[in-house]
């Protein structure tokens, strides 16, 4: 199996025109989709799936919205730098530098 990035070129347009053609169609059938029988009433109709998502309303809840944090903040107390190491190893425990082949 190929990684993504090296897949043809013209499959990736061919898969392209494909979608396109796709919603097209789509859209094409949810426009001329009438039931003949339905089509003297007034109420939407319930008995296809189609008829059923197209007439049916889009739930709008309002954006909730939260109370900014707050953030309480201390001065810190400053310290004069350390100048010199504070670590006490001795000598003969320090390794030497390797050997250069």
């Amino acid at each position: 199996m190929k990684p993504l990035q090296t897949i043809d070129h013209g499959l990736k347009k061919y898969a392209a025109v494909f979608f396109v053609v796709l919603i097209a169609g789509f859209g094409f059938v949810q426009a001329v989709h009438v039931h003949d029988t339905l089509a003297t009433q007034s109420s939407p109709a319930s008995h296809c799936s189609l008829c059923v998502i197209a007439h049916s309303a889009a739930v709008v809840t309002p954006a909730g919205t939260s109370l900014a944090p707050i953030v309480e903040s201390a001065p810190l107390a400053v310290s004069d730098p350390q100048l010199r190491s504070q670590l006490q190893v001795a000598s003969s425990f320090i390794r030497p530098p390797p050997q250069s082949l």
